[in-house]
């Protein structure tokens, strides 16, 4: 059983690394301090990097130039950017024009809820053996990063639906 716990928060451990390893990269941390802090007057490398960004998304979605310059319209609102799924455009597909959850926040939820079923035994665990107490760390690392990634995407999501259909959820 043991075995299997471990297995289990270290698999979730790495899923949960690799799904925020866009926000990690210069350019995650770059959109999130101009999304959070800035005007609509940026300078110009932040202004190539949120193209970059937008162009990367486009592309991954087969979005048509209208929703594309809808979406490069949002440079003037940075608050109202959604730089999660800019950052994070495999967490969402395109499915009869509007966006909807994807394969990729799918396996985001059930790590979140493997995190959130191995916590307890393990740490249970961890009061017996204490090499073990990285791993409910993990957890509460994996759980918490989860619900966060989860909570920004589905707020993103009504957003870009809202700018490319122009009608709410």
């Amino acid at each position: 059983m043991t075995i299997l716990m471990i297995t289990a928060t270290l698999t979730v451990s790495l899923i949960m690394l690799l799904a925020w390893l866009p926000e990690m990269r210069e350019p995650g941390l770059l959109l999130r301090r101009w999304s959070k802090g800035a005007d609509g007057n940026c300078s110009t490398g932040i202004s190539d990097a949120v193209d970059n960004v937008i162009t990367g998304f486009a592309s991954e979605h087969n979005l048509p130039d209208v929703d594309t310059s809808r979406l490069r319209g949002m440079k003037s609102r940075p608050g109202m950017m959604p730089v999660t799924l800019l950052l994070h455009p495999q967490l969402v597909k395109r499915a009869n024009g509007r966006f909807v959850r994807g394969g990729n926040l799918t396996a985001v939820m059930v790590a979140t809820g493997i995190s959130a079923l191995v916590l307890p035994p393990l740490a249970g665990m961890t009061l017996h053996d204490v090499s073990l107490w990285l791993l409910p760390l993990l957890n509460l690392a994996v759980f918490f990063t989860g619900i966060q990634l989860v909570r920004l995407t589905y707020s993103d999501l009504s957003l870009l639906n809202v700018l490319v259909t122009g009608k709410a959820d």
